[in-house]
């Protein structure tokens, strides 16, 4: 299985996660499989076309994940990188306003690194 990574760090090779990264997959109650990283007190959320595809309730699953990323994890902030094909996506930016999240206006320098350009990201402060 070939996994890409939409975040990369200076001096990392092309392809290579950041050496601190810990990666997760999440399986919350509705049976929703939320997958992502932490990196530098960051919970990165991907948020691609398998999840917008499966009509899922989003509310438990990112309650139990943010949950996670402030009691368990340690994290300041989250990030939701929403994949910018998706049909819905002006639907999904505007749930994710609703629970607190914003635009980031510079997607390009996140943590130090980058995002591709096939990302939409979102930030909020936990």
């Amino acid at each position: 299985m070939k996994v890409a990574y939409p975040r990369r760090v200076k001096g990392q090779s092309r392809g290579q996660p950041p050496a601190d990264t810990v990666f997760f997959k999440l399986i919350d109650i509705e049976e929703n499989i939320w997958m992502g990283a932490v990196v530098d007190r960051t919970l990165l959320i991907y948020f691609d076309k398998s999840m917008a595809d499966s009509n899922m309730e989003l509310k438990a699953g990112l309650v139990a994940l943010l949950d996670l990323a402030t009691e368990c994890l340690d994290c300041e902030r989250a990030v939701i990188c929403i994949d910018k094909q998706l049909m819905n996506l002006p639907v999904l930016i505007r749930n994710f306003y609703w629970v607190g999240f914003v635009l980031l206006k510079s997607p390009s320098n996140l943590n130090g690194g980058s995002l591709s350009d096939a990302w939409v990201a979102m930030d909020m402060d936990l």
